[in-house]
């Protein structure tokens, strides 16, 4: 029996929906949080987070811990009608986001609309667009939106959601790592220099440092502690050995001989891109002032 090309692929695509569990959704809470939700409730919440959403859930005797992709985990409190707020008042307080990718949005909405969970508010217009957010009142009142996230992709591993966008600002590979330039500074053979002179020399290879630092070049230097021939390093962030040996070159205390460096390519986290932009927030007075 022959099927054409585009039926086989339709079917395959079929099938992988339907094969598709809500226990495979990618649902990120980030955070934790704690409900106030009627003991008559219970179960009917329950059905929602565990059944149709697919989230684990451990279960103690006066509540339960619903847990999320990426470590976040909603703890809801079972009490007597008179120990929570009326559904109705719930508009007026906080509402929690559960990050959905583009991918799973639309049938993680779906899957909530089909549970019997009521819309917020379907009459006035900031609720009835849900190409972005969709928000519903839990069994109990309490209101959550549901967001449909570009950054938040399918899950890596328990504990940690994968951001696209960041990887990809930060040249990460799928571990979430890069190649680097890995420069140590060594003592020279020039150190003799007047007083004078060895301040002058030092502002001018703290002025290269800050130069190459905002040209994106120059991701972390610094110095060692103590007297030693190793006097700090240099973390670079150029492609080649001849490249970061062309930086280290426009240091004026490599040119007088005062520091010799030794270059090594280094495999290291991607995380490492954000020191600078950090870096920026925590710096109250110029090191070279």
């Amino acid at each position: 029996m022959k099927i054409g090309i585009g039926i086989f692929l339709s079917l395959l695509t079929f099938q992988s929906v339907l094969a598709q569990k809500p226990s495979d959704f990618t649902i990120v809470f980030q955070g934790q949080a704690k409900v106030n939700v009627p003991q008559f409730e219970r179960e009917s919440i329950t059905n929602l987070f565990g059944t149709v959403l697919g989230r684990t859930i451990e279960s103690h005797e006066d509540h339960d811990l619903v847990w999320f992709d990426g470590g976040g985990f909603l703890k809801l409190a079972y009490h007597s009608d008179d120990m929570v707020i009326p559904p109705s008042q719930f508009i007026k307080s906080m509402q929690l986001g559960l990050l959905v990718p583009s991918s799973e949005y639309e049938k993680v909405m779906n899957a909530i609309k089909s549970s019997g969970a009521k819309p917020v508010l379907p009459e006035v217009e900031k609720y009835q667009d849900h190409s972005n957010f969709y928000y519903f009142h839990a069994p109990g009142g309490q209101i959550f939106r549901i967001v449909n996230s570009i950054t938040t992709m399918p899950k890596t591993g328990e504990g940690y959601v994968y951001d696209a966008e960041r990887a990809q600002k930060y040249g990460a590979d799928e571990y979430g790592m890069k190649k680097y330039i890995f420069a140590f500074l060594k003592r020279g053979p020039n150190r003799d220099f007047p007083k004078d002179k060895a301040n002058e020399l030092q502002n001018a290879h703290m002025q290269n440092i800050i130069r190459l630092a905002n040209e994106g070049k120059l991701i972390l230097a610094g110095p060692f502690f103590g007297d030693g021939d190793l006097r700090g390093i240099y973390i670079f962030d150029v492609p080649t050995l001849e490249e970061a040996k062309a930086l280290t070159e426009t240091d004026p205390a490599i040119q007088a001989g005062s520091l010799v460096m030794e270059l090594m390519e280094w495999y290291g986290a991607a995380a490492l891109m954000a020191i600078p932009e950090i870096d920026r927030t925590l710096v109250k007075k110029s090191i070279i002032d």
